[in-house]
């Protein structure tokens, strides 16, 4: 039997976990959920352009805007930002810090916020998302990891399920937002000195509207939307100014005396507690492990080999299982749903702009709740069971609204109010479909990146992972709108494989990672005894050997003198 190395997790095992730990830990939860307003701002900024795009006041103000091609770009450049300031941050929360990174991601995300709230022409809507998306790219790489490196081990993954199910409520925030402004001044633009401003199918002739004032539709009910986030921005700013360094940068960068004090605010300990103590030599364990593994390497092949070992062919395995899963989660159709709920639950025959922002506010609401059993089960159930189950439930409803649609399109593209109660069990699967992607592609992806990369490979890893996430996002982004013209509901059966395909290719190349060690998943991806992990497991031996801690059970078996002495005299 495996017995865990590490000490601290020994103790804190019979700890309470969940949202009983949390409440146990009130500074380190506070701090965590605090910082999750950056993820509130993630999900809050990919919710809140789709009921945007159908505000009439917004449609006269940027006509040139309203072409599939032209909104599929607006909407993906948020994403294409985003994926140049996740690779960007990472580099930069090692050099300055989790926190001040996460400081300067809500500086350049204020910046992108204005221009998009403030915008008087299209190029300024650009600049503003592209600008924004860097912003929310940083914050998304640094604030899990921030999370993860001050949170005790036994509330480790909860606080990681605390920072997904902060990006579905602001996802919900935004769209219900968006629901109530767009009735300020009314929910028509009624354009001044234009008669009928409607075409002869019922939608609005915004062509005809531009460069008339509105004396309906207020631009407010578009700008305060977008200027609201700052406000999330700048109040995670200036508690930026109290929180901790992370306890493991600081010894990083050798500053031990710096990370004490850190972990013992954290922890609520006095530095003289023996499982602080303990916590402290297991977190300067794993960044001499980190420096070790680096140093080798780069003696072995030169400045680049730790990138060029992922692509070995014991890591090549899982780096095409961590790629893979994200392209399929995307490919799931779930951001599709977010970008356009209102435009794809107008094409049910919902003519009613606030009928359709209606269902897409109860989208973000499903989403909330159903993020809730990945927290309670998933390390009951086990990550595949959750992907399976939830990929065949997506399939099931693409299918169902692909066959209501394809019976019904050319009754409801007549405007003329037919077949309501058929536009409602699409909008029904719809939903269904967005809390089977809740419980399962959503948190349980990000969760299996973590855990397939062995502990030398992990940062570098994931960071590819999370890259090729963004990447796709940003496609699904840009082509979304124009497949749902030309396609109709073929869309949903586009979406409908690939949710299968990716339920088969989890089943056929995931392991079931609950509860395994990384020995055990160096068998599965073709490793021996002589593998990288088994290999990571002896340097971690050695370096627990000498710094006091092999071997120790219970932090009261602490050699106290002999920690100190050995944790003094190692060179880091």
């Amino acid at each position: 039997m495996v017995v865990s190395q590490s000490v601290v997790g020994r103790a804190n095992a019979e700890k309470p976990h969940g949202l009983v730990g949390m409440l146990k830990n009130p500074y380190v939860f506070a701090t965590c959920a605090f910082a999750s307003l950056g993820c509130i701002m993630y999900g809050y900024d990919q919710g809140v352009m789709s009921p945007v795009l159908v505000m009439e006041n917004f449609e006269a103000h940027f006509p040139t805007l309203q072409s599939s091609t032209l909104q599929g770009w607006l909407v993906s450049a948020l994403e294409l930002g985003a994926w140049a300031g996740a690779l960007f941050n990472g580099w930069l929360a090692e050099k300055i810090s989790r926190k001040y990174s996460m400081m300067v991601a809500v500086v350049v995300f204020t910046l992108g916020s204005s221009l998009q709230s403030a915008a008087q022409n299209p190029a300024y809507f650009f600049a503003g998302r592209i600008i924004g998306g860097l912003g929310i790219g940083m914050l998304s790489q640094v604030i899990p990891l921030y999370q993860a490196e001050i949170a005790p081990p036994e509330l480790r993954g909860s606080l990681v399920s605390l920072q997904q199910l902060s990006i579905t409520i602001g996802t919900a925030i935004a769209f219900w937002l968006d629901y109530g402004m767009q009735y300020v001044g009314g929910n028509k633009c009624n354009p001044e000195g234009v008669a009928d401003p409607y075409l002869a199918d019922g939608s609005f002739n915004y062509k005809a509207a531009h460069g008339h004032t509105c004396l309906g539709q207020k631009a407010i009910a578009w700008r305060f939307p977008l200027a609201l986030q700052i406000l999330f921005a700048w109040i995670l700013l200036f508690g930026m100014f109290f929180f901790p360094f992370s306890p493991r940068w600081l010894m990083s960068k050798h500053r031990e005396e710096e990370a004490v004090a850190a972990l013992s605010k954290l922890r609520r300990l006095s530095p003289e507690d023996p499982l602080l103590k303990a916590e402290i030599l297991e977190i300067k364990a794993a960044v001499m492990f980190d420096e070790e593994s680096n140093a080798e390497a780069v003696r072995a092949g030169g400045r680049w080999a730790p990138w060029k070992a992922l692509f070995a062919e014991n890591m090549r395995k899982r780096l095409f299982l961590g790629c893979g899963m994200m392209v399929f989660q995307q490919f799931t159709g779930i951001n599709a749903v977010l970008y356009y709920a209102p435009q794809i639950f107008a094409s049910f025959g919902f003519s009613s702009t606030s009928q359709t922002l209606l269902a897409t506010g109860v989208t973000g609401i499903l989403q909330i709740i159903f993020t809730l059993p990945a927290v309670l089960y998933l390390d009951k159930f086990g990550r595949k069971t959750f992907l399976i189950v939830g990929a065949i439930g997506m399939f099931l409803c693409h299918i169902v609204v692909a066959i209501v649609e394809g019976l019904y399109e050319n009754y409801w593209d007549l405007n003329e109010g037919l077949y309501k109660a058929q536009g409602w069990v699409a909008i029904v699967f719809i939903w269904i479909f967005a809390t089977q992607f809740a419980y399962s592609w959503g948190p349980v992806t990000w969760v299996l990146a973590q855990e397939i990369f062995p502990s030398s490979a992990r940062s570098r890893g994931v960071s590819i992972v999370a890259s090729t996430n963004w990447m796709f996002n940003f496609v699904i982004g840009l082509t979304t709108k124009d497949m749902l013209n030309s396609m109709k509901y073929g869309t949903y059966i586009f979406f409908a494989i690939f949710s299968g395909l990716g339920g088969a290719f989890i089943w056929y190349f995931s392991p079931e990672t609950k509860d395994k060690t990384l020995e055990e998943l160096d068998v599965f991806f073709g490793g021996n005894m002589d593998s990288i992990a088994e290999a990571d497991r002896r340097r971690m031996e050695a370096i627990y050997e000498r710094l006091g801690l092999a071997g120790v059970e219970k932090v009261e078996d602490l050699d106290n003198e002999k920690t100190k002495v050995q944790g003094e005299i190692v060179e880091m």
